[in-house]
């Protein structure tokens, strides 16, 4: 959908990302709006934990963005590392998990700002060179003056993170992005997503009707804790989650606390 360059901002002498719309994006009516949309949603946030876009304009008649360079990876690319190297353990856990925290600081923030982010997952939490973590991809977001629903072309990029309400096509809030933040705390931690189909239908059938297996099967060396916060945030019914992302960042930084004590 889009090209990056990294560049030279001459104005401020910074390196930044260039992005502008591939050729089909421009011609996309669709497209061009997740673009500017993208960039309207993290550019009206500024928060440590959410990337920093710079500026949005039109040259020559070509739309683009520069945004705040960033170096390291995402935490899929993270995991997928750990996995080929056969490190997982307590330790990494509460790495993962501090870097979870540090993700939901960001979006809370965006909530609390009206920003739904609709893209939460492992690979939209950047974690920098110096463990600096950013939300990123906000190309999904709903901004606080829209409520139109998620298209299918993007459901089915983001299928595995999908909330019950998503799927019924009711209208989303903040508690769509907690239950993608609990998929994506059993993903990295168990190395597998919550939720299994052969295909699209039958994941959505999984989600609708199906609860995962507890993360401590899986991982025993973590707290029974852990098992009831991911299950707060995975409730089929919105109204049975965590109700907002601080409530949710207490219990995780609660449960961290305890791996490092050992218990």
């Amino acid at each position: 959908m889009t090209v990056d360059y990294r560049a030279n901002d001459p104005a401020t002498g910074r390196t930044v990302v260039l992005t502008v719309p591939s050729a089909g994006t421009v011609d996309s009516p669709e497209l061009l709006a997740r673009f500017y949309r993208e960039a309207r949603a993290a550019g009206g946030l500024q928060h440590k934990n959410i990337i920093a876009i710079y500026d949005l304009g039109v040259d020559r008649g070509s739309p683009f963005i520069t945004r705040e360079l960033l170096e390291g990876s995402d935490l899929g690319q993270i995991v997928e590392r750990e996995k080929q190297e056969g490190g997982q353990s307590a330790q990494s856990a509460i790495q993962f998990l501090n870097y979870i925290v540090q993700a939901c600081e960001g979006l809370a923030y965006a909530h609390q700002h009206r920003v739904i982010h609709r893209n939460v997952r492992p690979e939209s939490i950047f974690v920098t060179r110096d463990g600096r973590v950013k939300l990123t991809h906000f190309v999904n977001a709903r901004l606080p003056e829209a409520s139109s629903p998620i298209s299918a072309g993007i459901v089915a990029s983001t299928s595995d993170y999908m909330a019950p309400e998503q799927i019924s096509g009711d209208r989303l809030d903040g508690k769509t992005d907690i239950w993608a933040v609990g998929c994506t705390i059993y993903e990295v931690l168990t190395y597998e997503t919550p939720f299994h189909g052969e295909s699209v239908n039958a994941l959505m059938f999984a989600i609708m009707s199906q609860e995962p297996e507890p993360i401590s099967k899986l991982r025993p060396d973590l707290p029974g804790k852990l098992d009831s916060v991911v299950r707060r945030t995975l409730r089929k019914d919105r109204s049975e989650r965590y109700q907002k992302v601080e409530d949710l960042l207490a219990d995780l930084e609660a449960v961290v606390h305890r791996i490092e004590a050992g218990g």
